[in-house]
């Protein structure tokens, strides 16, 4: 480090800055933090000032540096309750554990139970926060085209110096709320941003969809039948285009026979479905429960409930 100099700005005085005005989030991630102490270094300035920073590149010795420095100043918390590649952020506590996992995770969003309370389609208070997000191989993917926008032309220098990677954080427990995460190569689509907190939620037709294909995370087939029963001629609209198109074979056979039998609710696409189905042994309205010889012959579905 050079000697002070009063016309330049120490880089920890920098960084604190940055962080206290730039990080809108209740979390940072280490991979965040060292971008955002690597931005100060390519630019070497700050608000219009010049840095005073240390005559080598960034490195992990320096990353661990800042992070101490910003715990040590309270502008970063440490957290028990959160992994350790994860900070708290003061002045978020009205923050909800479903906004703080979208944070933790850029590529995971609220689904499930949880999707289908926030839309306003169930009563029931679901006593785990069901959460979506990529499988690991998709979720790496993303990750290296997220730091490759993030670093562009630094990115293998940041890399060399053995700087902090994005990675995927689990937090199965948070606030006393249990997190059920499910990893899907599918979670990269069907949801939409909610509010400027960073909360994301599959859409209402996804939640449709994610009733038919995961009905043990919510509440049980019956209760999915039930809110079709209840909301489907209301929301008929998003429901059938997204079953169409995004549906397997055996999505549309179940989404078919409720919508017709149990909703008594025609349309096209809904005969569409049913010209495309198939006899198979393993069709169960049910996924989750054991075959019943009660037999829907134009779905060719068990009916199993």
């Amino acid at each position: 480090m050079s000697l002070a100099n009063p016309s330049r700005l120490r880089w920890r005085d920098a960084l604190s800055t940055k962080v206290r005005e730039e990080v809108s989030a209740a979390v940072l991630s280490n991979y965040t933090l060292a971008v955002l102490l690597c931005e100060l270094a390519w630019h070497g300035e700050y608000a219009g000032k010049p840095l005073e920073l240390p005559a080598k590149p960034v490195d992990r010795t320096m990353f661990l540096a800042a992070r101490r420095t910003l715990v040590q100043r309270a502008i970063l918390l440490e957290d028990p309750a959160l992994p350790k590649t994860l900070l708290r952020v003061p002045g978020h506590k009205d923050t909800s554990p479903a906004e703080l996992l979208c944070q933790a995770d850029p590529f995971g969003h609220i689904a499930y139970l949880s999707a289908m309370a926030h839309h306003g389609l169930t009563n029931r208070i679901p006593r785990v926060l069901y959460f979506r997000t990529l499988d690991p191989k998709n979720w790496s993917a993303a990750a290296r085209t997220r730091m490759e926008k993030d670093l562009g032309e630094h990115l293998n220098e940041y890399l060399a110096h053995d700087l902090p990677s994005l990675q995927h954080t689990r937090i199965d427990r948070y606030a006393g709320i249990v997190v059920q995460t499910q990893r899907s190569k599918t979670a990269g689509t069907g949801w939409r941003h909610m509010g400027d907190r960073g909360l994301r939620v599959s859409t209402l037709g996804r939640t449709f969809l994610d009733m038919l294909q995961q009905p043990d995370f919510c509440g049980g087939i019956r209760h999915v039948i039930e809110l079709f029963e209840e909301h489907a001629r209301t929301y008929l609209g998003v429901i059938l285009p997204e079953i169409t198109q995004h549906g397997s074979k055996i999505d549309q056979a179940r989404a078919g026979y409720i919508l017709e039998e149990r909703c008594s609710i025609t349309d096209p696409a809904i005969d569409a479905w049913a010209a495309g189905t198939m006899r198979g042994g393993s069709r169960r309205l049910d996924p989750q429960a054991e075959y019943s010889p009660i037999y829907s012959e134009r779905w060719c579905l068990s009916l199993n409930v």
